[in-house]
């Protein structure tokens, strides 16, 4: 069988080549060279990859899916070049950011081309007007979920009341959906019912939140691609599982606590390396990395208990349970 990463090529290539089609080079006056900057950032092309499996895997013919799953890439991207506005981030995957490249009123001007992009192209999709319905159905509410999310990571940043709960709310909003609409997409062009669609959104909502559990660890050891820069997060007082598990659980001393909602209220600027050194020696200290790692792998868990419960037979589910670990134990 061929493997997953060799799967994920393989569509990847389909879409790029879609891509093409959709939106060729130099096209647009200040926005395709831009779009293709963005493209060439070094993603995998892994959501619309997921969208063509899930289809094939549910008795579809991936061709069908090929308008929906480069619209879930499109999307993706729209949110990678707002996200790093709304950051302030100038690396991504160890190369400069779009809006670092050709200016913020650029860089919101071709995520907000791609968004439109995006839908235009579920609309030229070959399937009938009612499954079409469906497709901008879960797409438009992914698209809402998400954009709720975000709002609570950049408003609650620094947050004296950032604790597990919340912090939950805000991974599921952020990730669970925008994960799982591509291989819900998939079946839905396939064909099945809501039977199989609801344990595809339930699915999401474990390996979504576990891979950001993971993306919030990994932020303080390898640096997620941003230059080799550790604690981006830190510095961005983002409310990760590390900080609400220090907050909810009154870990440390009120003055140690009281500490890190400081270091999580600076700027990025403020913000230094002993501050970054200090928080991570406190996460250790306190439990708090140990207490992510067992909850990302609850989540793993519950993952698997949700893939076993899928009705495909038992090739297809190892499928989803490859894909699942590839999610949590990716880098980039």
């Amino acid at each position: 069988m061929t493997s997953l990463q060799d799967t994920v090529r393989q569509h990847g290539q389909r879409i790029e080549e879609l891509l093409l089609e959709e939106i060729p080079q130099n096209a647009v006056p200040f926005v395709s060279e831009g779009v293709w900057y963005q493209f060439a950032s070094g993603g995998k092309r892994l959501r619309p990859a997921l969208c063509l499996l899930s289809c094939d895997l549910f008795g579809g013919k991936s061709q069908d899916a090929l308008q929906f799953a480069l619209a879930t890439e499109l999307l993706h991207n729209f949110f990678l070049v707002h996200d790093d506005i709304e950051d302030g981030d100038t690396m991504r995957r160890d190369r400069p950011t779009l809006w670092s490249e050709v200016g913020m009123a650029n860089g919101i001007n071709i995520g907000d081309y791609l968004l439109a992009k995006a839908y235009a192209v579920i609309f030229k999709s070959p399937l009938s007007a009612e499954t079409i319905l469906e497709l901008g159905k879960i797409f438009s509410s992914t698209f809402e979920r998400t954009v709720e999310g975000q709002a609570l990571d950049i408003n609650l940043r620094g947050s004296r009341d950032v604790g597990l709960e919340v912090y939950y709310r805000i991974v599921q909003l952020k990730t669970a959906y925008y994960l799982a609409v591509t291989w819900v997409g998939g079946a839905i062009i396939a064909g099945r019912s809501r039977e199989t669609l609801d344990p595809l959104w339930e699915l999401g909502k474990c390996l979504g939140p576990a891979f950001q559990i993971r993306d919030d660890l990994l932020d303080l050891t390898d640096g997620k691609g941003r230059g080799g820069e550790i604690g981006c997060d830190l510095r961005e007082g983002k409310p990760s599982i590390l900080y609400a598990y220090a907050l909810d659980r009154e870990v440390g001393s009120t003055e140690e606590r009281e500490r890190l909602r400081d270091i999580m209220s600076k700027s990025r600027e403020e913000t230094g390396t002993d501050d970054v050194n200090w928080a991570i020696k406190f996460f250790d200290r306190t439990g708090a990395l140990d207490f992510a790692r067992k909850e990302a792998s609850k989540l793993i868990e519950r993952a698997d208990q949700v893939i076993d419960s899928l009705p495909l037979d038992e090739a297809g589910r190892e499928v989803f349970r490859t894909v699942s670990r590839y999610i949590v134990e990716r880098k980039t």
